[in-house]
C-alpha cells in the first residue's frame, strides 16, 4: 500500500504537495523527505522513503488525528509529531507528521 492509499483510508481529502484547486480544511498534504538507508559492504540492505505529512484544520478534531495516526501505524509506519502550529496569515492551523 503507498503512502498516498494509507492517507486516502483515513476519508479526509489528501494530495501530493499542493492541491490543484483551493481545498477547505480540513485536509492532508504530504510530500517525499527523502530516504532512511542502512548501508556497508557496498550495498543497500534497507531502505525506506521518508515523508513529512501535514494536517491542516480549523477546528480541533481528534478523531482525524486518530485516523491519521492509526492508518500510519497500522501500514507500518513510526511517525514523529508535532504540536498544533497556528498559521495567522491562512487562519488554519496544521500538525506535522515526519514518517
Amino acid at each position: 500500500m503507498t503512502i498516498f492509499q494509507v492517507l486516502q483510508s483515513t476519508g479526509l481529502p489528501c494530495a501530493y504537495s499542493h492541491f490543484k484547486k483551493k481545498q477547505s480544511p480540513p485536509y492532508i498534504v504530504y510530500i517525499g523527505n527523502g530516504q532512511d538507508v542502512f548501508e556497508a559492504d557496498n550495498t543497500h540492505y534497507w531502505k525506506q522513503n521518508t515523508y513529512q505529512v501535514e494536517y491542516y484544520f480549523t477546528t480541533k478534531n481528534e478523531q482525524n488525528e486518530a485516523s491519521i495516526e492509526n492508518a500510519l501505524l497500522e501500514a507500518g509506519y513510526l511517525y514523529d509529531k508535532s504540536e498544533d502550529v497556528y498559521i495567522e496569515d491562512e487562519g488554519v492551523f496544521v500538525i506535522y507528521y515526519n514518517i
